[in-house]
């Protein structure tokens, strides 16, 4: 993508698919409008290790209860606190939405209250769900870690932020077994059907790498993790 975005886009063309459409909630959320101002857990770059800088940009923020607020008492303003009107405003929009996930190799995603939640509520809204993770071995090492997940124990970069999904949650231990059957059931967890790449999907993967060949570029033969 960073030498050659023509042989994405040809590649793209070739698998009828340039005009899909993706929402990205971090590109479409304004972080201006809320916490590009502060950094209060001291978060660093995961590739560098260097704390992330704020911005001085001075632009209006608009929290969780920032008037006006809703009757729920949901400020009307701020981005941060909508994501589940967002997902069932594009589930109704479009039968054939469906929702992404590009897991880290880490699998911290499973650790962020809000990615978590998400994941929930697309459940709850009958969207088809696909995990995307870097390599198989990313998902035996760190299984594990996703177990043993709670949602009380999870993270998000504001406080406010998780006070707001667990006020939302009445049954944090039913909320927590629907999490691990989300995730692990063996005939519809989001893992399991991963797993299931037969032989004939596999052999598609590979199809999908020689176009991208076929196109002329060879920055995916040097990316491709063949773990």
């Amino acid at each position: 993508l960073e030498e050659d975005v023509s042989a994405v886009e040809q590649a793209l063309r070739c698998a009828g698919r340039l005009e899909s459409t993706y929402w990205i909630c971090a590109f479409a959320v304004n972080q201006h409008s809320a916490i590009c101002g502060s950094n209060p857990c001291r978060d660093v770059d995961p590739q560098t290790g260097l704390v992330h800088p704020v911005c001085d940009c001075g632009a209006p923020k608009f929290y969780n209860e920032t008037p006006p607020v809703s009757p729920a008492g949901m400020s009307v303003d701020c981005e941060l606190n909508k994501f589940d009107d967002m997902l069932a405003f594009l589930a109704n929009r479009n039968r054939c939405f469906a929702q992404v996930v590009a897991v880290d190799p880490s699998l911290n995603l499973f650790g962020r209250a809000w990615c978590v939640a998400e994941l929930a509520e697309a459940k709850r809204l009958g969207m088809a769900q696909h995990l995307k993770f870097r390599s198989g071995r990313c998902l035996v090492t760190q299984e594990a870690q996703v177990r043993n997940l709670r949602i009380e124990d999870m993270s998000a970069s504001r406080m406010e932020d998780v006070q707001q999904i667990l006020a939302k949650i009445p049954d944090k231990a039913a909320f927590n077994e629907a999490l691990q059957d989300l995730i692990f059931n063996q005939n519809s967890g989001l893992l399991a059907a991963w797993l299931r790449l037969d032989t004939e999907q596999q052999m598609g993967e590979a199809g999908r790498i020689l176009k991208w060949h076929a196109v002329g570029s060879d920055a995916v033969w040097r990316a491709w993790d063949i773990e």
